[in-house]
């Protein structure tokens, strides 16, 4: 399915065959289908809306911004990019072209080169919490403590009360704090997360590290027991059974530990840990 996406992104819209009633659609319409064939996960179908839009509309921005999104989906990142600075080209002050190009260059580990977008996107849209919450990804990538903890802080309250995104920020800055050694603070923060969002898998997995870090093993199982019955996270589940089988060994639980090396183990052979 990948593989046939991505060769669908690459052929041009006048290579691709339209039918009567896209050809009758204006670029408008096509757009609205694509976002909807999306939203749909009808991949395929958006491509091809998206691209009869862009054919009768080469500079729509919202268009090729989308465009650039099925394009990271599909592991295009060169269409994408190609995308994205039409889009900036056409219109600089498009705050979604610019926060997806900051969003690509972060994917790829190009941190320099995300910053400038990322900034943009943030001034141009400065209540939104995403941009900062990147930008601060951004800067603990590249080890800036102190631009890094200060964004974290920004992002937390430009962020809506009680939702997933919010939630992910503070399991994010709790994770950060962890990696400085402020574990009591960065356990705070996870608590915190999984007060907004209890069905967080990071968020307890990331308390179950912090508890770790602690010498708090016996509260820190259950998190980690809890992680793995909670959807799919960052967090895999291999990671979730190294970090159990290590918190059993500690409290000289010797069977539980075997199982979950075991289970890690198994997962490791399908994917890396």
């Amino acid at each position: 399915m990948i593989w046939l996406l991505a060769l669908q992104l690459v052929l041009s819209p006048a290579q691709q065959a339209r039918s009567p009633a896209q050809s009758e659609a204006t670029p408008t319409q096509h757009y609205e289908n694509a976002k909807q064939d999306l939203a749909e996960q009808k991949l395929s179908q958006a491509v091809g809306e998206v691209d009869a839009a862009l054919h009768e509309s080469p500079y729509m921005v919202p268009a090729l911004v989308l465009k650039a999104r099925l394009a990271i989906l599909a592991r295009r990142p060169d269409v994408a990019k190609s995308c994205l600075i039409t889009a900036i080209t056409a219109d600089p002050t498009s705050e979604e072209a610019q926060f997806y190009l900051g969003l690509l260059f972060y994917t790829q580990n190009d941190f320099q080169s995300a910053i400038a977008p990322l900034q943009t996107a943030h001034t141009l849209s400065p209540d939104s919490p995403i941009p900062v919450f990147y930008l601060a990804m951004t800067h603990e990538a590249l080890g800036d403590e102190a631009m890094t903890l200060a964004l974290y802080l920004q992002a937390e309250k430009l962020s809506p009360e009680t939702t997933p995104q919010r939630a992910e920020i503070f399991v994010a800055h709790g994770r950060f704090l962890l990696s400085l050694g402020r574990t009591e603070d960065g356990i705070e923060k996870e608590r915190q997360a999984i007060e907004i969002d209890p069905k967080s898998r990071d968020a307890h997995y990331e308390l179950a590290k912090g508890l770790d870090h602690a010498g708090d093993f016996k509260d820190a199982a259950p998190e980690g027991e809890r992680a793995l019955t909670l959807p799919a996270g960052n967090a895999s589940d291999a990671q979730i059974h190294f970090l159990l089988a290590a918190l059993y060994r500690k409290l000289n639980q010797p069977d539980l530990a075997k199982a979950h090396l075991e289970k890690f183990q198994a997962a490791t052979k399908v994917a890396p840990r």
